[in-house]
Formats: structure tokens, sequence, C-alpha cells
């Protein structure tokens, strides 16, 4: 994550810009935000962050900080942020638990005195980080701030609370450690952050296995695993190494669509469904697919060069309506796609702002374009959506309404939208 936030110093003016400053020419302000938060919007994509911006000393924010963040901080935001940086020499620091919410954890670096760089991601992500090895099924893995407190536990209930006492009077005040005793055999790792990866498993599980092997030859497997998997190392690789396994995959997605920030359609669908499946009812989700209507006639009876501006046209309208999604991707020559949250609890508002969106694009990409033989060329996207869990209980539900609601979009006319509900 650490390494992630260092990527935000690529952006030109990201760590030089000041919003505070009186003395910014209002205009060239505009721009030079847009810009910013332009590229710090690409760079966040390489993982289902929840923010990733900068927050300034005015509580003006650039890049993507969620509304769900504005509101729970609200007048405090800078401030409460600031309070997160612990490490003086790093000018940076790792947080959990703001407002008694244990669902959040926060990554925070000082930029320069008026500002601060914030990344945020829920904890259901650690369920991608933390694999028990086959062998060890029964083994609990929980991650722990410097009170023993639990940001992570392979056990849901627990999230929030003290590490269990039967735990932590084996490691208690240990940075690395693994001991076993009649009841637990426990490992504990310290994270950089000051934060632990403690995992454990019932002594009696592992005396299961005692019949066929030596204890001393299994609790030595079992001890090796244990450290294998609560390895600090292994935390930042999973969930925000750039060069690691999720970001090399989507990069390479990146450069075979074409367009940066629009995921290819396989790794779009990957990350999509397992966004939608991880949902509870409560977390409401929008798939809204867009089709440019008769783009094989702008081929041929323009040119490649004019159909290929249709598609970065469609692009930019995503980006200008779909600001707060959680990915887009191309799913055809001429289909895009975005997974989108709502701005609102309400479920009527969330219909009525998918409903508004969905007419926005229908109307911005709407354009008659001249042809070299036939006069004027009439240019409309259709779009089609669906709402989660409306329209259905899972991925695949929503993703088959929203081409349904497609279909019958086009079936009504070119350059219309409809809502599976």
């Amino acid at each position: 994550m650490e390494q992630v936030g260092t990527l935000a110093y690529s952006v030109d003016d990201a760590y030089t810009y000041d919003a505070t400053d009186p003395s910014n020419d209002k205009y060239e302000a505009l721009n030079t935000e847009k810009e910013i938060s332009d590229e710090l919007y690409k760079l966040c994509l390489m993982e289902n962050f929840v923010d990733y911006g900068i927050v300034y000393s005015n509580n003006h924010t650039v890049g993507k900080i969620s509304n769900g963040t504005n509101a729970l901080f609200g007048e405090k935001l800078y401030t409460d942020l600031s309070g997160m940086i612990t490490r003086d020499r790093t000018h940076d620091g790792w947080y959990t638990g703001y407002g008694d919410n244990f669902e959040r954890i926060y990554y925070v670096k000082r930029i320069h005195e008026n500002a601060l760089f914030c990344i945020s991601f829920y904890t259901s992500e650690l369920d991608n980080v933390f694999e028990n090895p086959d062998n060890l099924d029964d083994m609990e893995i929980r991650l722990t701030d410097s009170r023993y407190k639990m940001i992570y536990s392979s056990k849901k209930d627990e999230l929030g609370s003290a590490l269990p006492e039967d735990l932590l009077k084996n490691i208690d005040g240990a940075y690395f450690k693994a001991v076993a005793d009649s009841e637990n055999l426990v490992s504990v790792n310290r994270s950089s952050g000051s934060w632990f990866v403690i995992c454990s498993i019932p002594t009696n599980i592992i005396l299961k296995e005692a019949a066929s092997m030596k204890i001393y030859i299994i609790f030595a497997a079992v001890v090796a695993a244990i450290l294998a998997v609560g390895a600090g190392s292994v935390f930042v690789r999973r969930i925000a190494d750039p060069i690691g396994t999720v970001t090399s995959g989507l990069s390479a997605e990146i450069r075979e669509d074409g367009f940066e920030g629009v995921l290819g359609n396989r790794y779009f669908r990957d990350k999509s469904k397992n966004i939608v499946n991880k949902s509870s009812e409560k977390d409401k989700r929008a798939l809204v697919i867009m089709e440019i209507d008769n783009f094989p006639d702008i081929i041929n009876k323009i040119d490649r060069n004019t159909a290929n501006k249709q598609l970065e046209k469609m692009v930019l309208i995503i980006d200008q309506i779909f600001r707060d999604v959680d990915c887009k991707g191309r799913l055809g020559e001429n289909t895009f796609a975005v997974l989108t949250k709502p701005s609102s609890a309400a479920d009527d508002d969330f219909r009525t702002e998918v409903d508004r969106n969905c007419e926005l694009v229908c109307k911005m990409f709407r354009e008659s374009l001249s042809t070299n033989t036939m006069g004027t060329l009439k240019t409309s996207a259709t779009v089609g959506a669906a709402i989660y869990p409306i329209s259905g209980n899972d991925y695949q539900e929503i993703f088959d309404g929203a081409l349904t609601a497609l279909e019958d979009a086009k079936k009504q006319y070119r350059g219309s939208y409809k809502i599976k509900l």
C-alpha cells in the first residue's frame, strides 16, 4: 500500500500544488486540479480503493475521496486524517477504527504542510490476501492493531473486538514468535505499521495427525506454514504491490484494450463479479452497458479514424458522468460498461440516479457526422442497466439483466435506454 501511495508522486503538480494558496488563479487552479484528479483516478483503478486522493488543510479534495468519507469525517476531514500520521521519519501512518468502525483501513501520507494523501479500502478486501494452505483449513488468521484490537479475522464476528485472551497470553509484547501450549499453536508477526498478523490452530487438530507422523515433524511443518502465511511481506505484496499479480494483470488488460483506465472484457467481468458477489443487500450497485449504434456504418461510410474518435468520445462521456465507480470496462469493439455505486442510500434515489445517468449518456453521445457519399450519418448510443439487488441476487443475474435491458432498448429505438427492474 505504501508503494502504491508513492505512485501519486509521479503525477505532475500532485506534490507541489497547494489548493489553499490565496494567490492561485481560479482558472489555472481548476485546470491543474482536473489534471491531477484525472491522473489519480487512473492510478486508483489498480486496486479496489474507496479513497485515493489528496486532502488540503481547507478540506478541499482532489482525486477520489468518496462521498462516504466526506460524510464520515465532515469538517474534521483534514484534521482527523492528519492525526493518523504517526511516523515522524516517513511522515505517514496507518489507521483503522475511526468512529469505532473497523471495516475501513486508512493509509495517510503528508505531501506538504497543507496537504496529505489518503488511501483507504475495506477490510473485506483482505479475504483475498490471507489464504489458508489446503492442509490447514482449521487455522484462524487475524490482523490486529497495536492494541490487539482486530482489524481482520477469518472469524467474521470478531471484527473490532479484542484478541481472545487464550491467544494474547502467549504472544503479548512479542514481535515475531511461535508458541504451542495445550490449547493452541500460535504465531505472531509484526508489520512495519506496528500491526500484528496472528495465526492460530487448535493443538488437538495437530495431534490428530500424530498417528502417522512424529509430533515434532508435525509441529515443525505447521509452524513453517503458519509463519509463511503470517509474514508481513505477504500482506504488503498481495494487497498493494504495483508490480504484483493484480496490477500486472490490470496493466496487461489496459494495454490490450487501448484505453488507459478502461479494463478489458475479461478483467472487468472478473472484477465486477467479485465486487457484486461480495456485496450485501445494502451495498447497492448498478451495472450499466453502453453500445455505440451503427458502428460498422461509421467505419464503412466514413473511416476508421472517425470510428476511433467515437470510441474516445464514449470513454470521455463515461468519465464525465460516472465519477464514483468501482470499475469501468470495454466488453466489445463498440460496447462499454461501468459498475457504479450510489451517492444516496435510498432505493428510489439510486434508481433515479441510474435513470438520469443513462439518459445523459444517450443525450451527450448524439451527433450527426458527414459522410463522403451519403450526406450525414446520425450517431447514437443505446444503454441498458440493471441494479443490484433489485434486478437480481447475484452478478450473473445483474449482467444478464443489463444485457436484456440493452436489447429491449435497441428494439424500442436506437439511442434510448432501459433499466431492468
